[in-house]
């Protein structure tokens, strides 16, 4: 009786397995261990719940099969199901681009559209605005457009995305800043294209990709 539930039991594992295993790689020689969606096999038996490595460690949804998405908190890719439209996902997930379902319809990336007439939130330094469908997104319905930490971020922001002058120079983009109360040395009105302008303080103004 126990050995037909413990084989019960591995026919339960077999069929619970999710799509994710196709990140991990199939086996494809029965004496190689590889990395299942339930843990480690060698020779075809499972031998561990932890993958060497990591095995299905992750830092963005790129690094994870179609059909699964990078759990950030986790940093491992978790099951979200395929699609082709936002509406063949779950509550509070969304279709992207690799017809995958992943969480929340916002993302750090998004591009505005020049449809938008939305401005930016004023986000606080070490985040930056959540956008989708080309438009800043209001993520808790109340009327208020929202902002994401960076480190929280399923994929890096663009540079002109980030509204502090810390947070640009840390993505290694380029500061843009204004110079106030500028003198030349000899106490001169400053010139455009003239050197040795000295300003009594900088004011960030925006944030560009760098050259």
């Amino acid at each position: 009786m126990k050995k037909l539930s413990f084989l019960g039991l591995l026919c339960l594992l077999a069929f619970t397995v999710t799509g994710c295993q196709l990140y991990f790689g199939e086996e494809q020689n029965s004496d190689e261990g590889y990395c299942a969606a339930d843990g480690y096999y060698v020779k075809g038996e499972w031998v561990s719940a932890q993958c060497p490595g990591g095995g299905n460690a992750c830092a963005a949804d790129k690094d994870c099969a179609s059909g699964c998405f990078c759990n950030l908190q986790k940093g491992t890719c978790d099951e979200g199901g395929f699609c082709s439209e936002d509406r063949d996902c779950p509550q509070g997930y969304t279709c992207d681009a690799r017809s995958s379902c992943i969480p929340s319809g916002a993302s750090c990336a998004g591009t505005i559209a020049s449809t938008c007439t939305n401005g930016a939130p004023k986000c606080p330094q070490g985040s930056v605005p959540l956008v989708a469908k080309g438009c800043y997104f209001d993520k808790d319905g109340d009327g208020q457009f929202d902002c994401s930490a960076i480190g929280e971020c399923r994929e890096p922001a663009a540079c002109e995305a980030f509204q502090h002058s810390v947070d640009c120079a840390s993505a290694s983009c380029r500061t843009i800043t204004r110079g106030e109360n500028c003198t030349m040395p000899n106490g001169n009105t400053c010139q455009d294209g003239v050197s040795g302008c000295v300003c009594q303080r900088y004011t960030f103004q925006r944030c560009e990709e760098a050259p």
